[in-house]
């Protein structure tokens, strides 16, 4: 007895995405679909003032790549500390803050000492080095 497998359908959502959906072409007239009496304002609510929205998305800052190392874990308690201590009067916001601005310190350092204060040529991460140090 041979059973036939049943044929899949394709999904009529194949190929639409729900954050902004496909927009129909413009021509001469609007569709009726398209036109929005304006709605009423609340009574308890307030004009807004921050402008048109912006779509979900959009004007948001893209979150910075994932950086990772290897520390000693006594060196790693005693940044926290150190972060923890001085929080609120160096101004860092996190413990990625506080690495970045540490980081960057010493590379302006660096910079200024063996390149007349100029950046250095930036370098992809892959054309570091990898593996075992040499030596070890």
């Amino acid at each position: 007895m041979s059973t036939a497998r049943p044929v899949h359908r394709k999904s009529s959502l194949q190929g639409s995405n729900p954050v902004a959906p496909s927009v129909p072409p413009v021509t001469g007239q609007a569709s009726p679909a398209l036109v929005s009496a304006p709605r009423p304002a609340a009574a308890n609510s307030t004009p807004s003032t921050t402008g048109p929205a912006q779509p979900v998305g959009e004007g948001r800052k893209k979150p910075k790549p994932k950086v990772s190392f290897y520390q000693d874990p006594e060196d790693t308690a005693r940044m926290r500390g150190a972060l923890k201590h001085t929080q609120v009067a160096e101004g860092s916001r996190s413990l990625s803050d506080f690495i970045d601005r540490a980081v960057m310190a010493e590379v302006e350092r660096l910079e200024a000492r063996y390149n007349n204060g100029e950046p250095f040529e930036s370098v992809a991460a892959r054309e570091l080095p990898q593996g075992r140090p040499l030596g070890s």
